[in-house]
């Protein structure tokens, strides 16, 4: 499922604009207070990424075996926290409009297909991006033949009664907290208001769309995420390029 309309590049582009830094930071607790410079540094944390990579780094070693993994790129994926040392031994490279410096021992590159990376990882982007078939088709393009794609998203549900409590309880910390900005959204349909999830996955959806560009599914599945600012269900999917 996914809002319509759409958001589209360039609206995308200043959205995520040197995503997580102090200026974006302060943009987001204007009008959601619980967006605090400690919720904002812990989505970031070295330990809430080595949880995220212990759960890729289990689905790849039980799907993939011992095929070498040289170069890994890390496509829409900030800072390519999540890639490096995801595979030991693979030099990494990361892929992201946001801008940001890379992580220590990432190389950034503005050229995806120059990087003829083994194994392509986009993980928690299919679900902000107004058009994810047309993004895995960029993904693929940048992809070697036989080269590996692994997709990852939050498995959420738009209407589950968990994300509408979430929201029933953020609209009321906005009525107290900023009435000016409650006042100007507050309707029945806030509760089901675009924020930056634009499409909702599950681990089927995920497959079809594989399956919709060409690539031959190995697996899919799903796995918790219990995270220290972030926690839930994450849909995933790996598959080999034509």
């Amino acid at each position: 499922m996914f809002y319509n309309p759409r958001l589209d590049a360039a609206e995308e582009g200043r959205l995520y604009a040197n995503y997580h830094s102090k200026e974006y930071q302060r943009m987001r607790q204007a009008s959601e207070p619980w967006y605090t410079v400690r919720f904002n540094a812990g989505l970031v944390r070295s330990d809430n990424y080595d949880r995220r990579r212990h759960a890729l780094a289990g689905i790849l070693r039980q799907h993939l075996g011992t095929r070498p993994i040289r170069r890994i790129l890390d496509y829409g994926g900030d800072r390519g926290d999540l890639v490096r040392g995801l595979v030991d031994g693979a030099r990494a490279f990361v892929y992201d409009i946001s801008g940001v410096p890379a992580a220590h021992g990432v190389t950034v590159t503005t050229d995806p297909a120059s990087c003829q990376a083994d194994l392509i990882v986009n993980s928690n982007v299919l679900e902000h991006v107004g058009f994810p078939r047309r993004l895995l088709e960029d993904i693929l393009k940048s992809t070697p033949a036989g080269g590996i794609v692994l997709l990852e998203v939050p498995c959420e549900l738009p209407f589950g009664l968990s994300r509408i409590a979430r929201r029933i309880a953020q609209i009321g910390i906005v009525a107290l907290m900023r009435p000016a900005v409650a006042l100007s959204v507050l309707r029945p349909a806030s509760l089901f208001m675009m924020h930056e999830h634009v499409n909702y996955f599950t681990e089927q959806s995920l497959r079809a769309l594989m399956h919709s560009c060409g690539c031959k599914v190995i697996a899919a599945g799903s796995h918790p995420l219990d995270g220290i600012v972030e926690s839930g269900l994450m849909a995933w999917c790996l598959g080999t390029a034509q």
